[in-house]
């Protein structure tokens, strides 16, 4: 019977699975460092998205509104029937006016970080004409058309402010 036919001796299975070892080890190690680089580039973008998605969020949420029920400077309240289940729920949006805080997201006992070391979140509201209304807490809630949000993130030097007005449809 001739060799070929006998198979793999020991040392030769040996060999091959230390190979593959090294090979597969080789293709692990740079996979993780490919992963690291785009954790890494994700995370250099972090404070661009948090902010565009506080902003977002905000926006779709305050658009769906049927009622303003506190307008504050550093703080809004309104009603709106977000789920579509025909129960408007209460929505609030507040900073605590210290910088370095987050901007959160309060329905009713469930509290949601929106945007975490934010340096400002200021409010203003404006009437139906557009007409700015009273520095909070000056401002009757019933008469806000137009609520406009000034928002300053900080992150590692870098400093991103985004001004965004949003009108409310169901009012």
């Amino acid at each position: 019977m001739s060799r070929a036919s006998k198979g793999l001796t020991l040392i030769e299975l040996i060999l091959v699975i230390a190979l593959l070892s090294i090979l597969l080890g080789a293709i692990g190690f740079t996979f993780l460092v490919g992963l690291r680089a785009w954790d890494i580039g994700i995370l250099s973008g972090g404070i661009k998205k948090e902010a565009s998605y506080s902003l977002r969020i905000i926006s779709e949420e305050l658009k769906q509104a049927t009622a303003i029920t506190a307008a504050g400077l550093n703080s809004v309240t309104f009603v709106a029937d977000l789920d579509n289940n025909g129960v408007n729920e209460t929505i609030s949006y507040t900073w605590s006016g210290v910088a370095g805080a987050d901007l959160s997201r309060i329905e009713g006992a469930v509290t949601t970080v929106l945007a975490r070391n934010v340096q400002n979140a200021q409010f203003q509201y404006y009437n139906i004409n557009n007409t700015l209304l009273g520095p909070p807490p000056a401002v009757t809630a019933s008469l806000v058309r137009v609520v406009e949000l000034t928002l300053q993130l900080t992150r590692e030097g870098e400093v991103l402010q985004y001004l965004v007005k949003i009108r409310p449809r169901g009012i």
